[in-house]
């Protein structure tokens, strides 16, 4: 399991991870394989990144989610669009856990972020690609892999539909991006991670109240809103939860890209 988040601005979009890999035991504690690999792909066809959680590993078919992430995204210029990369992941990985048969939890998810050229405009998208019904709690899809568009669905409550594709979609978000909306996702561990964020997103109210809140256009204060919650969420695990018992852990990384294509991390991830 991990924490992922994502964020969608007007000035970038970022992901942020934590690094832990853990192997479920029948006593209900994790056994560690990994503590600093990253969890965030470039997609750079496409001006994006795809970061995932959930099933990482499946040794007995030598099968990683980052490397075969990774190889998905060194294929992007073969597809015409972003959304079609997203439908390539979406089908690859179906192919790919029909043939995991060991006992693992097949379940898995990743957010896919890419910049669409759309009249005369950079607007970023979030294409969510899962087999989780819930994407927060973990329950399989038997029907597989999907994907779904989802800063629309975020800016009005809508569900998810093929058309939110179109212009007249597209330039809603991009106008209330340019209006100062934030966009902002996480799975993995919603539970811990929403009061962290909760609690973050009023300290900066408090300090834009007070005139003190740096500039949100600057790119590294966008990864710190990014990763900070992820950070928390990680300090408190290893602060707090019993020995063996934290799905949260090791290095955090980011990633953040403008719409010109440009990559920035903290973390040394660019």
């Amino acid at each position: 399991m991990t924490v992922i988040s994502t964020l969608v601005t007007t000035h970038c979009t970022v992901h942020a991870s934590d690094s832990l890999l853990s192997i479920p035991q029948p006593d209900g504690t994790y056994k560690y394989v990994e503590w600093q690999r990253p969890k965030i792909v470039k997609v750079e066809k496409w001006r994006g990144a795809a970061s995932y959680w959930g099933l990482a590993k499946a040794s007995t078919y030598k099968w990683c989610a980052y490397d075969w992430l990774r190889g998905m995204a060194n294929q992007g210029a073969v597809h015409s669009s972003p959304e079609e990369f997203a439908d390539a992941v979406a089908h690859g990985l179906n192919r790919t856990l029909s043939r995991l048969r060991e006992p693992v939890d097949p379940g898995i998810g990743i957010h896919f972020t890419a910049y669409e050229r759309i009249q005369g405009y950079w607007i970023p998208e979030l294409f969510l690609i899962t087999n989780y019904t819930d994407p927060w709690y973990g329950c399989v899809n038997p029907a597989g892999v999907r994907v779904s568009r989802e800063t629309y669905h975020q800016l009005t409550n809508e569900d998810p539909r093929p058309e939110h594709r179109e212009d007249e979609y597209r330039l809603r978000v991009h106008n209330a991006l340019q209006n100062g909306l934030i966009f902002i996702y996480n799975n993995g561990d919603p539970e811990m991670f929403n009061p962290v964020a909760g609690a973050m997103f009023n300290a900066l109210r408090i300090a834009r109240t007070r005139g003190k809140l740096r500039d949100v256009s600057d790119i590294k204060t966008c990864i710190a809103i990014a990763r900070t919650p992820v950070a928390v969420v990680s300090a408190i695990q290893r602060d707090f939860f019993q020995s063996n018992t934290r799905i949260v852990g090791g290095k955090v990384h980011d990633l953040a890209i403008t719409p010109t294509g440009s990559y920035q991390s903290n973390s040394g991830d660019a």
